[in-house]
């Protein structure tokens, strides 16, 4: 069916530019493939996409003098893992 193949396509297309692994977003894999662990795969979007997009946004507190953004610590990343 076409409209399944463009709606797959949209979904992988916006997917890939936002850099969202697709068990995150709730995609479904195909009938002879896996994803893989979850945990895993938001610990590396947190640390490869999350994190340097926070850390550029608290560049605004110096800019501005004061504190006005602020982010809680990612639950899943601990001591070890976070950057």
């Amino acid at each position: 069916d076409e409209f399944m193949n463009v709606k797959a396509a949209s979904r992988d297309d916006v997917l890939a530019a936002h850099r969202v692994p697709p068990q995150l977003m709730g995609a479904m894999p195909g009938e002879k493939s896996a994803f893989g662990d979850v945990e895993k795969a938001a610990r590396v979007y947190a640390i490869n996409e999350l994190m340097p997009v926070m850390e550029a946004m608290k560049h605004i507190n110096d800019w501005l003098g004061e504190e006005v953004i602020r982010f809680n610590s990612y639950a899943l990343l601990d001591e070890k893992t976070a950057p």
